[in-house]
């Protein structure tokens, strides 16, 4: 990548030096063309590459395969859970039951179940929390 980066610099201070370039049109013509391609083109390749391997685009919703959905429902039911006995718990646990109806929203079918219940779950675990430091 950093190869990439210092041809590319360098093909930018070369098509600088264009103008300089005497002789028939066709010598020009083909130095632009080796600058462009030969020492531009390695990184405009790279970042398609980078861009193109992220299938999501901003604005449309997320799709998660059934294990990572899985995962993330497992991860917010586990960190519920775990965040329980912290002093800042009812906050924790606020910014998890947001994140699991968020997840359940955006989920269908048998997964959107499961979402929901482990929502549900985080809310119980969140009135708990609420009621403990109430008494206190």
């Amino acid at each position: 990548m950093f190869i990439t980066l210092v041809l590319a610099l360098f093909g930018t201070v070369l098509i600088v030096w264009t103008p300089d370039i005497t002789g028939h049109g066709w010598v020009r013509t083909m130095y632009v063309l080796f600058v462009v391609f030969a020492l531009k083109f390695p990184l405009i390749a790279i970042l398609w590459w980078l861009i193109a391997r992220n299938p999501e685009w901003p604005g449309k919703r997320p799709t998660w395969l059934p294990p990572e959905q899985a995962e993330i429902l497992a991860y917010l039911e586990r960190e519920a859970q775990r965040v329980s006995a912290l002093p800042d718990a009812l906050e924790r646990l606020e910014y998890l039951s947001q994140e699991a109806w968020h997840v359940a929203d955006r989920l269908d079918g048998e997964a959107k179940v499961d979402a929901l219940t482990v929502a549900l779950r985080i809310d119980l675990v969140r009135e708990r929390a609420r009621r403990e430091r109430s008494e206190h």
